[in-house]
């Protein structure tokens, strides 16, 4: 499984991406944080939460990448999710549902495309069966063998290397369009402040 570096950015980047869509709910935040930003990287996250019970029990291999990681789930938690959302306000639920639908099936997907997994079930609880992809992209983290292992430096080295593209990539090519649509700059008009301004009844010299 892709380790929460992996994960996280793409939160943020859903979140980047959806601000123009999810405008109206701007003006909301926890702390410092938009509130919108929280929620895309929770639930870029929230499938990983069935490892908290391995934890507890000393045994994330066993506990890890079980139902939570199901396309099915994902479809159905960004629905309550988003219902609830819409109760507060109507035109807020089809924004909500896709970015968070967005934010939880890109775990399951990128989960699916780790290296060394024992497959996804992409399907539960329809179907039980694990589904393994016939290309792999990822390294990955083995929780099997515990929190800390030499092997999950391979996994922070490269997953950093992959970040740090994907935002040199996004530096460039947003600037380049920044740079294509730039709006000119009115010329700057220079105003002598030994007169009065033209617009103060005062007529008193700045």
């Amino acid at each position: 499984m892709p380790s929460p570096i992996i994960h996280t950015t793409v939160g943020y980047l859903v979140y980047r991406y959806s601000r123009r869509m999810m405008s109206g709910e701007g003006q909301y935040s926890l702390g410092p944080l938009p509130i919108v930003l929280v929620v895309t990287v929770v639930f870029a996250m929230l499938p990983d939460f069935d490892a908290l019970l391995g934890v507890l029990l000393g045994d994330i291999g066993r506990y890890h990448n079980n139902g939570t990681h199901s396309l099915v789930v994902g479809l159905a938690v960004s629905l309550l999710f988003a219902g609830f959302m819409g109760l507060r306000k109507k035109s807020s639920f089809l924004p909500w549902f896709l970015v968070l639908l967005i934010s939880y099936e890109s775990h399951v997907i990128l989960d699916y495309f780790t290296f060394g997994g024992r497959g996804v079930m992409l399907f539960w609880p329809i179907t039980i069966e694990r589904f393994i992809p016939p290309i792999l992209l990822f390294h990955g983290v083995r929780w099997s063998a515990g929190i800390y292992t030499s092997e999950h430096l391979l996994t922070v080295a490269s997953e950093s290397l992959m970040v740090l593209v994907v935002f040199l990539g996004i530096w460039f090519f947003e600037g380049r369009r920044r740079k294509r649509f730039k709006i000119p700059v009115a010329p700057t008009k220079w105003v002598d402040s030994s007169q009065p301004c033209p617009d103060d009844p005062t007529g008193i010299k700045r």
